[in-house]
């Protein structure tokens, strides 16, 4: 009988301790945006574009939310991130030297979990 309740005690107090540990989790949907090296043509800059978009979708969640740049003091489950959406747009850009440049703009929408830290 002592060793039944031994146990049942033991696995109580696991189970609390556990999920005092994990903490309430709540979603957050961000978006971000990243810039590439301006080039000389819109086809390039596209190529650029898609270089970007394909390293993004292949990354890990941790690799991720250390690329993204968030400007959030919470604490973050970095192996939660998910890219939902990404795109890349093309931008005129006029050089210093008077010149007209293409630079490849990715937009992403990504998932994560998050804690307050209040």
């Amino acid at each position: 009988m002592i060793k039944v309740l031994s146990l049942a005690s033991l696995a109580l107090v696991s189970t609390v301790s556990f999920a005092g540990l994990s903490g309430p989790y709540e979603t957050r949907v961000d978006a971000s945006s990243m810039t590439g090296k301006a080039v000389a043509s819109k086809e390039a800059a596209y190529a650029a574009g898609r270089q970007m978009l394909m390293n993004v979708n292949n990354q890990s969640s941790y690799e991720l939310s250390r690329s993204i740049s968030r400007n959030s003091h919470d604490f973050v489950d970095k192996r939660s991130f998910e890219v939902l959406d990404s795109q890349v747009t093309v931008k005129e850009v006029l050089t210093s030297e008077g010149d007209i440049a293409y630079q490849p703009v990715m937009n992403i929408r990504y998932t994560y979990r998050y804690r307050d830290r209040d």
